[in-house]
């Protein structure tokens, strides 16, 4: 008998027009659960043991118009709670989070008497309201009834905390907040007298708030897209969509891993990757039992990959294809090489498959579709027959240039395009920093003002590195501070291609081959709720600097490394800084330290966090 998963997707771009206050309009909402439900359709496992369970009565994916107060609510029970203790539930919401005026009965949970909630597409007309947090627990709470594994994934503010002012190009997902007052009875608990006098005798933690949100007391794990006093910004991907940046770099993650990861590691790949694209922007994870960080996403619903894709002849498309494109983590063609494959006959042995000089050819990406990838035969294609199917393994991944904006004092920008074309051997164009047309697809802007080149954001004048040249005294636009600004875009294009480093999605080494156990040990840090002191391994680690007298010391940290595989294993862990530093500091090799299987090797470091 197959377990099941229970989705209920909402994703709200277009709020009801007859709202009583206006509500932003957002843009990357739809496009965030259109990409998750894609990827739940083709990544849970095809073996029979998992099903997506699609209600034939109502829709469990609401988009727009479609996801109204009532429409959410029915869809926790009317369809999450179908699920038992052998089952998944996931509710995925992209939209607006806000806060409302709490009822004096909850101001003893909330001591600036404002509740969290979520924006529903209707909530801010006349006869609607938000949906609050605790109506939120209260749903919850009764889909964790049957025990089912319950994980909840909101790409959305949390709070009214954040009053930064920010470009209006910059979409944030936090509405307004609603100053209507909200009595005890419109809630949807109002007439369940247990859940209740359970909520109004409670009281909150305050120092376990992270993401502003009252937790269920139903059992479950559970993504933000930022802490309470941040904010949650939308980002356009590689394909020019916008998308929430959480949303963007979560199904990224997923997509590119091979097989499912742990909460726990997730978690950290996914902060690393949103924290060093946007700033000021750290997603969470957090679970109430702390041991459900360490099962894998999904209960283990998602299918593990063979390590090899599946080659073709397509008659239809008269080009050779595979098995594999967007959604298994496929990037597409572009300046920084090429995406090759090599080919072996179908059938063949694992070990065969890690043998390149077993291979009957190559052949190269040269469009990449959602779910199948063209590609063209570089090599060996006189051996192939069409009629025949063959395996192909990745040998080789491109490094996507760093996409940068050029605007300010025309003097500057000459010198800066000149730079560009002529930064790599032989006078050639870089083969790290693209050029585009319009801010609105740049990574990065190179920004010539007053004589200094400046580098940041689109859409945002904060510098992210000292201007170029420094001193002010010594500004001037010359070839040589362009070329000095070029190789800096450079150095941070190297920066955010280690950042986004991946193992193909063919990779024969597993998600939890090698573990890594943060241990500090001296410090101050902000500890997790019913977590180790002595072993700190959360997704995210904060560690101030503590006085010893009247000397201020760095944070003592130990870095342990453990191989689980049955082979041997060559590691290392590297320190990537906001200021766009790469160091190993944390090992006496600086290339990679040996692990036999099954073992460990450990080092101490003490590092300036």
């Amino acid at each position: 008998m197959a377990n099941n998963i229970y989705a209920l997707l909402a994703g709200i771009d277009e709020y009801d027009p007859t709202s009583v206050q206006q509500i932003p309009s957002l843009k990357g909402c739809v496009n965030d659960i259109k990409a998750v439900e894609a990827y739940l359709r083709d990544r849970i496992t095809k073996d029979g043991k998992w099903k997506l369970v699609e209600p034939t009565n109502k829709s469990w994916i609401l988009t727009n118009e479609q996801a109204t107060r009532q429409a959410v609510i029915d869809g926790f029970l009317e369809h999450l709670c179908k699920a038992d203790s052998e089952d998944v539930v996931l509710f995925y919401y992209a939209g607006h989070g806000a806060q409302e005026k709490a009822p004096e009965e909850f101001w003893h949970l909330e001591p600036d008497r404002l509740d969290e909630s979520l924006v529903c597409y209707d909530s801010r007309t006349a006869n609607s309201r938000d949906l609050a947090d605790k109506e939120i627990a209260y749903l919850i709470s009764k889909v964790a009834k049957n025990n089912p594994h319950v994980v909840i994934i909101l790409d959305c503010c949390h709070s009214g905390s954040g009053t930064r002012d920010l470009s209006p190009e910059i979409r944030v997902r936090r509405s307004p907040l609603d100053s209507r007052e909200r009595p005890l009875s419109s809630f949807i608990f109002a007439e369940d007298t247990t859940a209740l006098n359970e909520l109004l005798s409670s009281s909150r933690n305050l120092d376990a708030k992270t993401t502003g949100v009252v937790l269920p007391k139903g059992k479950h794990v559970m993504f933000s897209a930022c802490r309470d006093y941040e904010l949650a910004k939308e980002y356009k991907g590689d394909d020019g969509q916008p998308r929430g940046a959480f949303s963007y770099f979560l199904l990224q993650t997923l997509q590119r891993t091979n097989g499912s990861m742990t909460y726990r590691d997730l978690a950290r790949n996914l902060n690393a990757l949103v924290s060093g694209k946007v700033k000021e922007q750290s997603p969470q994870v957090e679970a109430t039992d702390r041991e459900d960080l360490d099962r894998p996403f999904l209960g283990g619903a998602i299918a593990l990959r063979p390590n090899y894709f599946t080659l073709t002849r397509s008659k239809n498309d008269n080009s050779w294809i595979i098995d594999a494109g967007a959604l298994h983590g496929i990037p597409k063609p572009s300046k920084g090489g090429d995406t090759l494959l090599a080919i072996f006959p179908a059938a063949s042995s694992p070990e065969n498959l890690s043998q390149l000089s077993q291979a009957l050819g190559e052949v190269r990406v040269t469009q990449v579709l959602p779910q199948r990838s063209k590609v063209e035969i570089s090599r060996g294609g006189e051996s192939l027959s069409e009629n025949e199917t063959y395996w192909a393994v990745v040998t080789s991944l491109p490094l996507p240039p760093l996409k940068v904006y050029i605007l300010g004092e025309a003097a500057g920008v000459e010198l800066a395009n000149l730079a560009l074309q002529t930064s790599a051997l032989n006078a050639q164009p870089s083969l790290y920093v693209s050029q585009v047309d319009k801010g609105t697809d740049a990574d990065y802007q190179l920004v010539a003002r007053n004589n200094q080149y400046w580098i940041t954001q689109p859409s945002d004048d904060r510098p992210l590195v000292a201007p170029i040249p420094e001193n002010s005294n010594q500004a001037d636009y010359t070839p040589e501070n362009a070329a000095t600004a070029i190789l800096r875009l450079e150095h941070i294009a190297r920066w955010t291609n280690i950042l986004e480093l991946q193992s193909p999605p063919t990779s024969r080494l597993k998600p939890d081959d090698v573990t890594m156990e943060i241990i500090l040990i001296s410090g101050q840090q902000e500890i997790p709720p019913g977590a180790d002191n002595s072993k700190i391994s959360s997704s995210e680690m904060r560690v101030e600097y503590t006085y010893e007298g009247e000397e201020l010391k760095s944070p003592f940290v130990q870095i342990k490394l453990t191989n689980n595989s049955d082979k041997v294993l060559y590691c290392n862990v590297l320190d990537l800084s906001e200021s766009y530093a790469v160091d190993v500091p944390f090992f006496d090799q600086k290339s990679s330290i040996r692990i036999a299987p099954k073992k460990f090797s450990r080092k101490q470091h003490s590092s300036q966090l």
